[in-house]
């Protein structure tokens, strides 16, 4: 499959600063301008203006709603206009666009393809990381799979898996929450190593909060 038969789906908050940038270098690596779909989740910026001057198909949600629920609109879209895999790529930038030849690459080999921070992950604090290891330890017992880094949003979906799985969280459990049901179904799910540029982008992660989310849905799918 050509990159100009692929969607991109950047799910989008507050990201004006980047947004144009990222575009702009999915564009030269050669994705289809029409193809990449920006998600706009009720920015309070200008994220959705930039977003339109630059000729992408633009989803406007009208407050935020959250990554997973801008990941689900991204989906229905690119499924919308017959197109069957998607790359997911965050708005800050922190991806190197290059990097998706690794996802093309395996050639079928995996329904979802996930990119593996091990740079940045060694140079994170200690807490995130523990945290980072707690998330992917409880992903792998509820999956049946080893996962190594279930939080990153780089990732390359056959979108043919939401024909069997349906999912039903709106926040950053939904990253895991689709790897969990996916493996469950019996497809295929994997990880290649990714680079990770950091020019102090602030989180939208809170903490407490999407750690009690992410409980919530584990706990979900530990009896269904």
């Amino acid at each position: 499959m050509g990159l100009r038969e692929i969607a991109v789906i950047i799910p989008a908050y507050n990201a004006e600063r980047t947004i144009g940038d990222v575009i702009e270098k999915l564009v030269h690596f050669g994705f289809a301008r029409k193809n990449i779909i920006v998600v706009n989740d009720g920015s309070t910026d200008s994220t959705g203006g930039v977003a339109g001057k630059h000729g992408v198909m633009l989803v406007e949600h009208e407050g935020n709603r959250g990554k997973g629920a801008a990941l689900k609109s991204g989906f229905a879209h690119a499924w919308k206009e017959n197109l069957g895999k998607a790359l997911v790529v965050d708005a800050d930038g922190q991806h190197e666009v290059s990097e998706a030849i690794g996802f093309l690459k395996m050639n079928g080999q995996y329904d979802i393809t996930i990119g593996e921070r091990r740079d940045i992950l060694r140079r994170m604090p200690l807490d995130r990381r523990l945290t980072n290891k707690v998330v992917n330890l409880v992903v792998s017992l509820l999956s049946g799979i080893r996962t190594t880094d279930v939080q990153c949003g780089f990732r390359y979906i056959d979108l043919r898996i939401f024909d069997r799985i349906r999912l039903q969280t709106n926040r950053y459990e939904t990253e895991s929450e689709m790897v969990v049901k996916a493996a469950r179904r019996k497809y295929r799910v994997g990880f290649i190593p990714v680079s990770t540029i950091y020019d102090n982008e602030h989180s939208h992660i809170i903490p407490l909060v999407d750690t009690m989310r992410f409980i919530s849905m584990a706990v979900r799918l530990l009896w269904h």
